[in-house]
């Protein structure tokens, strides 16, 4: 894996570790489905992690978008990289892995945790574009590996932000996403495994977040806090899964052995693509 860490500003760790998901029909491989994750360095292996509302559809095959323009002829669009052996948890009862004696032992029925992760057993590039946001710009380079060593607690005395791909619409067979970040987002209490952070303006329509799912959240120190998961609309409250209960079931899922063997197949290339600048819903 190729990543980029050293002497990042708190955007640039935002942007550049926050990665585009996609799902697919494995027929047409025409995205229909989107969301964002990242790649995690956590007890020597490496994985992907989003949340489990982007990637769980069972009729579709979820893709990582490489940055690597596509060598076919005649197709401009970028590599997609295909993803196998995503886990998912019901809610899990115990936080200790040692106490477990059955993997019935973590869960509890019908009810869902919104995560998953996936582990990476191969190497493979993603490119991070160039990007101009006004206020800062993003040089073209590599995505972000992101260290588990940097999860922290978020903190009302800091403020935080995150990176997405919104408004996917295709003209022909070209799809156009919106490049998005927010910030100056502040904390305001954690419920569960869930983070509640408040947004400076009120949410009035979800399409501004939907396709922020499982985005990064970073506080203004460039320290890990969660991931994106849902928007109250109307309001100003952003619902983030906490990266330290996620890390939690990383563990139990290394250490009880669910994590798939399945190895990733090569990157294939997707059709053109081009990026430029309620009630509660999954984003």
């Amino acid at each position: 894996m190729k990543g980029e860490q050293k002497n990042l500003t708190v955007p640039e760790v935002a942007v550049r570790s926050s990665i585009q998901i996609f799902l697919a029909a494995k027929t047409d491989m025409k995205p229909i489905g989107f969301g964002s994750g990242c790649i995690l360095f956590h007890r020597d292996r490496y994985f992907l992690v989003s949340v489990r509302h982007v990637t769980e559809d069972d009729t579709l095959g979820t893709y990582l978008e490489t940055g690597i323009p596509s060598e076919e002829e005649g197709k401009p669009g970028f590599m997609l990289k295909p993803m196998g052996g995503l886990c998912y948890f019901d809610l899990y009862k115990v936080s200790n892995a040692k106490e477990i004696k059955e993997l019935d032992d973590l869960f509890k029925a019908g009810e869902k945790m919104d995560i998953t992760f996936a582990e990476i057993k191969e190497n493979f590039e993603l490119r991070q574009e160039e990007l101009d946001f006004k206020a800062f710009k993003i040089s073209q380079g590599h995505k972000m590996i992101l260290d588990s060593r940097n999860i922290v607690e978020p903190s009302p005395e800091k403020t935080y932000c995150f990176f997405g791909r919104i408004r996917p619409d295709y003209s022909g067979m070209q799809l156009k996403m919106e490049n998005t970040f927010k910030h100056s987002i502040k904390f305001h209490g954690t419920n569960k495994s869930f983070q509640l952070f408040v947004s400076p303006q009120v949410i009035t329509d979800k399409y501004d977040y939907k396709g922020c799912s499982g985005a990064p959240i970073v506080d203004s120190d460039g320290f890990l806090v969660g991931l994106v998961s849902k928007v109250l609309v109307p309001s100003k409250v952003i619902y983030g899964f906490s990266f330290i209960e996620c890390i939690k079931l990383l563990d139990l899922a290394i250490d009880t052995g669910m994590l798939s063997n399945e190895i990733p197949i090569a990157p294939q290339p997707i059709i053109p693509k081009e990026a430029s600048d309620t009630d509660m819903e999954n984003i």
